[in-house]
């Protein structure tokens, strides 16, 4: 291989000349950082497409710099590489549970060394191009700015919606980490979640493991909750996120996904492969002025509008009418969701209001709603 990028991280002079000459006689363009700190000034700058770094440097050392490479949606899937003289079982350990993809004991043996950097170069470039090349599932990220809007019961809806169709595949992702409740709507109690999915060493994440942390519910969407209890939440990492939209993707024609009211960087990761956002809002002031907020976030991240869907959730029979929202928004909605009241009885019952009330004014809207979805990002594209 060659030409492929490597940031090389190191305290040492020598040992960062040593190494670099020998990585760019073996065809890698390489560049060099004495700490974590200037690591992440270069990483920022441009991407590498792997980093090898000392485990002990001042300002910023080895662990910390993977620690925040994986905490970023942006660097969360960038190879790393730890070169230590600690070859102590706990700083191995540590060292991989940091994130790295190798640690490898100094003095470096280079014929190792090169053999572990072709392998993670290989995985990397595989993964960057099914990101750049359209493949799999098409992922719809359902978002909104402020709690109490129906955002949870509209993804819940739409996936069930898609899946009535019988034509797709369809999965629900619940990313409420903290007080989801996506699948107690559909009457499930999954014993198994992402935050225990995360507890598991990648590489003995097969597609057979992979499956039991899945529940199939009866309208045909398969569901991976995100959380069983508020303080087990900081267990989906980033990478965490990133993997399970990858395996949900391989096996379903659509992938929706519940968001919490933030852009948290799990949110980001799913927001990177998006091939549609939902923005959902009700018809009321604080919810309007925190959707505007959210639209413009989507445009700073060069979120394309076409392919966004602005519904707005008459929750109540009270609100803002229509036409004032138009202004506000300066775009009118595409979806408009009428106020129902059987919508909180359905949530009582815990079954979906299109199943439940199939006939009622907002189930019909709801599959407009997926419709306007499979316009947007059509399947098998």
């Amino acid at each position: 291989m060659a030409g492929e990028r490597i940031l090389f991280v190191d305290d040492e002079e020598q040992i960062r000349k040593l190494l670099s000459t020998w990585l760019t006689r073996h065809g890698y363009e390489v560049t060099l950082a004495n700490d974590g700190w200037e690591a992440l000034k270069v990483i920022r700058a441009k991407a590498p497409d792997l980093v090898i770094t000392d485990v002990n440097m001042p300002n910023m050392n080895g662990f910390e710099l993977t620690r925040r490479l994986r905490a970023d949606h942006r660097t969360a899937r960038i190879p790393v590489v730890m070169l230590s003289a600690r070859k102590q079982a706990d700083d191995v350990l540590t060292g991989y549970a940091e994130g790295a993809d190798e640690y490898i004991p100094k003095p470096v043996e280079m014929a190792v060394l090169s053999a572990k950097i072709e392998v993670l170069v290989k995985r990397f470039r595989a993964l960057h191009g099914e990101a750049t090349t359209k493949r799999g599932g098409n992922v719809i990220l359902f978002v909104h700015g402020k709690g109490g809007v129906g955002c949870t019961t509209l993804a819940v809806n739409s996936a069930v919606a898609l899946a009535a169709t019988t034509i797709y595949r369809v999965a629900l992702l619940d990313l409420n980490l903290e007080f989801g409740n996506a699948p107690m709507l559909m009457n499930l109690q999954p014993d198994r979640t992402l935050a225990h999915l995360a507890g598991e060493a990648k590489e003995q994440v097969d597609d057979a493991t992979f499956e039991r942390y899945l529940i199939q519910d009866r309208t045909g969407v398969t569901v991976l909750a995100g959380c069983d209890a508020p303080e087990h939440a900081e267990l989906v990492t980033v990478p965490a996120v990133q993997q399970a939209l990858d395996r949900l993707r391989a096996q379903s024609d659509y992938v929706v996904v519940d968001a919490p009211a933030s852009f948290s960087q799990q949110v980001l990761a799913a927001l990177d492969v998006a091939d549609a956002v939902v923005i959902v809002t009700a018809a009321h002031l604080p919810s309007l002025k925190a959707t505007k907020e959210s639209l413009e976030v989507l445009e700073k991240l060069s979120f394309p509008r076409e392919r966004s869907i602005l519904v707005v959730n008459r929750s109540s029979q009270a609100g803002v009418e229509m036409d004032q929202i138009s202004r506000f928004f300066n775009r009118k909605a595409d979806v408009v969701i009428p106020y129902t009241p059987v919508c909180d009885d359905a949530a009582d019952r815990g079954r979906p209001l299109i199943v439940l009330h199939p006939d009622s004014a907002a189930s019909k809207v709801i599959r407009d709603l997926a419709a306007h979805i499979a316009v947007a990002a059509p399947a098998g594209r």
